[in-house]
């Protein structure tokens, strides 16, 4: 017996082969037969309708599948590939973060922003002064703030990291 997790619009299926023209969907037991009509065009009985499914696979995981005239994208893996998509995927989501360094040297006038805090792309952050100059500062991301390194009326270097934002 095979098993996928099959993700379809980012919903997840538990699908099992069980014989050759009988597949359990999430317990659900359907009837089911493939007739290739040629390389990207297939007839699938699905329990008891049957459809015309044209095929497009993308350079990646997914495949596209056109069915009734509504695109629905698609992502097939084994248990295993699962499991390792999504340990990969929390890896990545705990080392993403955004650094807000220096651009030059000068002193913190304002921080806008407090540990644990939501911040918004592009929102302002902390105002920095160079040369006479105030330089407002903006988020490079979207997230939370995780740390901040200076406190207001701190001299900074240029590229210290001033804030970081996951």
């Amino acid at each position: 017996m095979n098993e996928f997790i099959v993700t379809v619009n980012n919903k997840k299926k538990l699908v099992k082969i069980l014989e050759e023209n009988k597949v359990d969907i999430d317990g659900k037991v359907i009837q089911t037969s493939l007739q290739k009509i040629s390389n990207n065009l297939i007839s699938f009985l699905f329990g008891n309708k049957v459809y015309e499914i044209a095929i497009n696979k993308n350079e990646n995981e997914k495949t596209r599948f056109l069915i009734d005239g509504w695109y629905i994208d698609s992502v097939a893996r084994t248990k295993i590939e699962e499991t390792a998509f999504e340990l990969q995927r929390n890896i990545e989501k705990q080392k993403h973060h955004s650094e807000i360094k220096a651009p030059m040297p000068g002193l913190i006038l304002k921080i806008k922003k407090k540990v644990g805090e939501k911040v918004e792309i592009g929102e302002p952050v902390l105002i920095l002064e160079a040369m006479k100059m105030e330089n407002e500062i903006h988020s490079p991301a979207t997230g939370i703030v995780k740390t901040i390194n200076f406190k207001e009326g701190d001299s900074v270097e240029k590229n210290s990291i001033i804030m970081v934002i996951e």
